[in-house]
């Protein structure tokens, strides 16, 4: 985990996807969407753990230090953000906003900077280099994939967009995996999500940009495990572990076989977000 990162839980399953994206897309501060409301109060320092997420209509943090709130409104990765002023690493808040009806989550994410830029004063922008990445690939020469890994005849983006409207829903075809997210160390998995999603999440447990060359299209359902302990021993899938690992393969070597795909030492441009400058708010 990354150095600024506090223990945090993050609700609401639209986040996991709004989150660690390759490009940040700049949109002049005046054209952003604003949260209707949003109360911003001191976190508590006397304890290390947080929540932050997008249910329907709102967007909640709750002792939150602004690293993790930045991460959000930007859908970046923490090795995308430069360096943070004192009060983004130390200090924490609790923000309680409610968004407009109809509002989707990149649009929710777009508030939240609106939010940053409007009530901590920030100030930001971006520079674009080349760094070290990965490159995801089939493994297999026939292509044929993992075990873990299937084609989805689900939608489920349409699926909550028709729940967001109101409409009626279909059954999940028998055998289906059911839409939803579960990400964390060790662990990837989802159904009826396009590819981007496993690069996505696949960038944030690597600490690398990662770059789909696989041709796979349409809708995936991934069942991802790994040791977090075997991972933290090989910065590279060209690295070799030194001691063995009873507890589970890591996530280059789960990748291959698990999924039948592969992760390569690459070279890619990534975008970095400096922020010149943010202020501890007015509180609420």
């Amino acid at each position: 985990m990354a150095r600024h990162v506090l223990s945090v839980v993050v609700c609401c399953v639209g986040l996991s996807q709004a989150l660690f994206g390759q490009k940040i897309d700049l949109i002049e501060d005046s054209q952003l969407p604003r949260f209707e409301v949003a109360s911003i109060k001191p976190g508590d320092a006397a304890t290390n753990r947080g929540m932050f997420g997008f249910p329907p209509g709102r967007f909640v943090q709750e002792n939150v230090n602004l690293f993790n709130t930045v991460l959000a409104a930007f859908r970046v990765r923490p090795d995308q953000v430069a360096p943070l002023p004192d009060i983004a690493q130390r200090e924490r808040f609790t923000i309680n906003a409610k968004t407009p009806e109809g509002t989707r989550p990149a649009e929710a994410t777009l508030m939240l900077r609106a939010l940053l830029v409007d009530r901590f004063k920030m100030r930001y922008h971006t520079e674009r280099k080349e760094e070290d990445a990965f490159n995801l690939v089939l493994a297999r020469k026939d292509g044929r994939l993992g075990p873990q890994l299937h084609t989805s005849s689900v939608d489920c983006a349409s699926r909550r967009a028709a729940q967001r409207d109101k409409q009626d829903v279909p059954p999940l075809p028998p055998g289906a995996v059911e839409c939803g997210v579960r990400n964390g160390p060790g662990t990837i998995n989802f159904g009826g999500m396009p590819m981007s999603v496993l690069v996505q999440m696949l960038s944030n447990q690597t600490g690398r940009q990662v770059v789909d060359h696989t041709g796979i299209t349409g809708n995936v359902d991934v069942d991802l495990h790994w040791s977090p302990q075997a991972s933290a021993l090989r910065a590279s899938p060209d690295a070799a572990s030194p001691v063995a690992q009873d507890d589970g393969p890591g996530v280059f070597t789960a990748v291959q076989e698990q999924l039948g795909l592969k992760l390569e030492n690459a070279k890619a441009l990534m975008d970095r977000l400096i922020i010149d400058h943010i202020e501890r708010p007015e509180f609420d």
